[in-house]
C-alpha cells in the first residue's frame, strides 16, 4: 500500500467523499468497492485511494466529460 500512488488515480469528488465516509466507519471493503465500481481501477490502486484519503493524501478529482 501507497497512498502516494494515488496522486496519479482521479476520481470523482462524490465518491471521494463515499470512500472517505465508509472508512471513517470503518469499513474498508464498502470503500473499496465505491472505488472501483466508479472509477474500474484494480483492487491495489483502490486501495491506495482510500488509505490516501484517510491520510489526507490529495487525490485528484476526475472531471465529467
Amino acid at each position: 500500500m501507497d497512498p502516494r500512488r494515488a496522486r496519479a488515480l482521479p476520481v470523482p469528488a462524490e465518491t471521494q467523499a463515499d470512500a472517505r465516509m465508509f472508512m471513517l466507519g470503518g469499513d474498508t471493503i464498502r470503500a473499496l468497492k465505491v472505488i472501483v465500481d466508479a472509477t474500474g481501477y484494480d483492487l491495489r490502486q483502490a486501495r491506495d485511494i482510500v488509505y490516501a484519503l484517510i491520510y489526507d493524501v490529495e487525490v485528484p478529482i476526475l472531471q465529467a466529460p
